[in-house]
């Protein structure tokens, strides 16, 4: 039994990121999918995890969502995230590519995942 068990979790990722996951939930424990990008170019049809069976017995709850379904809230959100932003409590990390010319590459990079945080191009200033 592992020494850490999880009461909730946020994948963005699918495959392995969930099967490991639903492997460390506590029982009734919630997973929030938002996104599959590890999805978004397979070829072939994928497997889905080989664990999925333990959501019946650990009485797990999986639910997607997409940022659109929580409009109501984005005056509230831009308040909040400047304020935080402005006080140093929130802090992030992205890739940044320099210069138009280096767009395809950035791109590329971007589904290889060799981006940490987004993945931008500047361009310009």
């Amino acid at each position: 039994m592992p020494s850490l068990l999880v009461d909730a979790r946020m994948l963005i990722k699918y495959g392995l990121h969930l099967e490991a996951a639903i492997d460390n939930m506590k029982t009734f424990g919630r997973i929030v999918l938002c996104g599959m990008i590890s999805q978004y170019n397979i070829t072939s049809t994928p497997t889905g995890p080989y664990n999925l069976f333990l959501a019946v017995p650990n009485r797990l709850r999986l639910q997607g969502f997409i940022v659109r379904d929580h409009y109501d809230m984005l005056n509230e959100f831009y308040a909040d995230m400047s304020r935080w932003i402005e006080e140093g409590k929130i802090k992030w990390r992205e890739t940044v590519f320099e210069g138009i010319e280096n767009a395809p590459k950035a791109f590329l990079a971007l589904f290889k995942g060799e981006n940490i945080g987004k993945m931008l191009v500047k361009i310009g200033f």
